[in-house]
């Protein structure tokens, strides 16, 4: 039994909760939109190699493109999907560093790097040496699959949640579970338009595209994966981001300062502002926490696809 279902026993989670543990960092949509971002600011050298890159990746005999890619590391929890990866990498999307200094020091001790084990940071540069170096490796067995693990991994790590996790103030000396798992162990009593997953982190993953209504915490409809690719509503989309553009970005490859940056957001304004106690269960969003929740989550998703075009330039653009 995988860790974070474990904690959600803890929790005494329901089992729609349970499912959301496998919940992705940005949904598929968020992810394809920092690819899009990506993809419009790259050299024409880099957009030919990434996107013969991507092509290479297929599922069911269908194939991969850049953008699509950007959601792989995730289709491949997928209990059918066809390949011999299928399951690897879960906690190369995250790393859950405390808002306490007692907290801990998941920074100082990181967890190695295995099919099964490790963290976002240590994915990151491990997957980015390999592209440099033109190597592949056991754990990542091809060019095409560091790919698309470095294009997830830089929309993971821009997710406040999949760096941060609040941990019990006060736990029993026998509790080896004792923080929230990102979120998911906080349940949101108005969280519409998912029958499942209903908590904190599922809420963040998305806070780009929800609002609040009459009380309940509503999306807009997602991209369909087969379809996002010069969708009109693929354009929409990169037109009302344009808002969100960063102004003078600092751009350098660094996984650790991007995720202190994320854990800084989840520290003041996920837990800092929820308004809610460790442990807490079944919550209601206010209004004004969903509103500066869209604009964050949507000023990090910008931000992603511009440090990610950045990072493949200097990859594949040379």
């Amino acid at each position: 039994m995988k860790i974070r279902n474990l904690i959600c026993i803890a929790l005494g989670c329901t089992m729609g909760m349970a499912a959301a543990f496998n919940a992705h960092a940005w949904d598929g949509t968020g992810h394809m939109l920092v690819a899009q971002i990506a993809h419009d600011r790259l050299s024409e050298k880099a957009r030919a190699r990434v996107d013969a890159l991507a092509s290479q990746l297929t599922s069911n005999e269908v194939h991969y493109n850049f953008v699509t890619a950007a959601c792989w590391a995730d289709d491949i929890k997928g209990r059918d999907f066809p390949s011999p990866l299928h399951g690897h990498f879960k906690p190369w999307h995250y790393i859950d560093i405390g808002c306490l200094p007692t907290d801990p020091d998941v920074l100082g001790h990181p967890a190695a790097l295995t099919a099964t084990n490790g963290d976002v940071i240590s994915a990151l540069n491990y997957c980015v040496d390999l592209i440099k170096n033109q190597k592949t490796t056991d754990l990542v067995p091809s060019q095409a699959v560091a790919l698309a693990l470095v294009e997830h991994f830089v929309g993971d790590i821009h997710q406040p949640l999949h760096t941060t996790a609040r941990y019990n103030p006060h736990p029993k000396p026998d509790d080896r579970y004792r923080d929230d798992a990102g979120g998911n162990g906080v349940s949101v009593a108005n969280l519409a338009d998912t029958p499942w997953g209903k908590n904190l982190h599922t809420f963040w993953d998305e806070a780009y595209r929800r609002s609040y209504k009459d009380g309940e915490v509503i999306a807009t409809p997602p991209l369909q994966e087969a379809t996002a690719v010069g969708s009109p509503e693929m354009k929409e989309w990169m037109k009302e981001l344009k808002a969100d553009t960063p102004t003078n970005p600092d751009l350098q490859f660094n996984p650790k300062k991007w995720a202190l940056g994320s854990h800084e957001i989840a520290c003041q304004q996920v837990y800092g502002t929820l308004g809610e106690p460790y442990g807490a269960r079944d919550i209601k969003l206010t209004e004004k926490y969903v509103t500066t929740a869209q604009s964050t989550a949507r000023h990090q998703l910008v931000l992603a696809g511009y440090r990610l075009a950045a990072l493949l330039n200097n990859l594949y653009g040379k």
